[in-house]
């Protein structure tokens, strides 16, 4: 593993961008930190038409097969340790796909597939809904060909919100696919819980913060939550708290102590028995094992 770097140093990779939005060939573009943790501001999705070798987002490896999708999120981790590669790259700022409070009512829901508060897990494609996305990508490409970076925003949110249904449905027809069963059309205020803790994670601790943004009890709260991503607001936190641990413990220098007053824990005894319930590890352990 490369050298540990403070959470804020965590090697960003730039990536091509038109503007807000852009598509391009994934075998084309390579450097020196496609194979070493990183991450992005963006919303990337990849599709990985022909591949073999790992790709490792926050901490899982995944094996690469031909026809499988990935949805990254801005700031989650990955890398890609591979032997061979092919497909394609979408990817757009949050601006870009939700401009207005319109959007947010209308347009497809992007928690279906980028949320990481129920288990991750990329998407495999059969046959015939990968060359309905490849004809969704040529669009892509065709709108956004050129070096002026002008296109309709309103065409490329047609043809992405075409390709996320598309990939959705795919994914509730997958018999490969091991998720929970759960709600596919989340409650507007999960939605919006989807933003919160993005925001307040570090400070904010208690299912009652979240529930009084969303002017819900805690208990209604959760049990929406319960019945939409398989978890309560409460494990929802937990979570988000231990992967941001983990991330620190991996990618920086910080003590431990550092890390937890930073997460807005108060006892840093407290806080490794908290890892350790949610991980298996002691907090030290989780770093020497990460840098055996």
């Amino acid at each position: 593993m490369p050298n540990p770097k403070t959470i804020s140093e965590i090697p960003y990779q730039q990536l091509p961008l038109k503007g807000q939005f852009s598509v391009f060939d994934l075998g084309g573009f390579k450097n020196e930190l496609t194979s070493l943790p990183h991450t992005h501001d963006l919303f990337e999705i990849i599709w990985f038409t022909k591949a073999k070798g790992t790709h490792v987002v926050d901490f899982v490896n995944y094996e690469l097969k031909d026809d499988l999708l990935f949805f990254l999120r801005p700031g989650q981790v990955h890398q890609v340790l591979d032997s061979k590669r092919e497909g394609h790259v979408i990817v757009f700022t949050e601006k870009f796909y939700f401009s207005n409070k319109h959007d947010r009512a209308s347009q497809f829901d992007l928690t279906s597939l980028f949320d990481y508060s129920q288990e991750y897990a990329p998407v495999h494609i059969r046959d015939e809904a990968a060359n309905a996305l490849q004809g969704l990508l040529e669009l892509m490409y065709a709108e956004t060909a050129g070096v002026d970076a002008k296109y309709s925003r309103s065409i490329l949110k047609n043809y992405l919100n075409a390709f996320l249904l598309t990939v959705e449905r795919e994914k509730q027809g997958n018999a490969a696919n091991t998720l929970p069963r759960v709600k596919t059309q989340f409650d507007n205020r999960v939605v919006q819980l989807r933003h919160i803790p993005e925001q307040h994670f570090r400070q904010e601790h208690q299912a009652g913060f979240y529930a009084e943004a969303v002017s819900l009890t805690p208990k209604r709260l959760s049990e929406i939550t319960k019945e939409a991503v398989g978890k309560t607001v409460t494990e929802m936190l937990h979570d988000r708290l231990v992967l941001e641990a983990k991330r620190q413990l991996a990618y920086s220098q910080r003590s431990v102590k550092e890390i937890c007053y930073e997460l807005g824990f108060e006892d840093p005894a407290y806080f490794s028995r908290f890892f350790r319930n949610h991980t298996g590890y002691a907090p030290h352990d989780f770093r020497d094992a990460m840098f055996k």
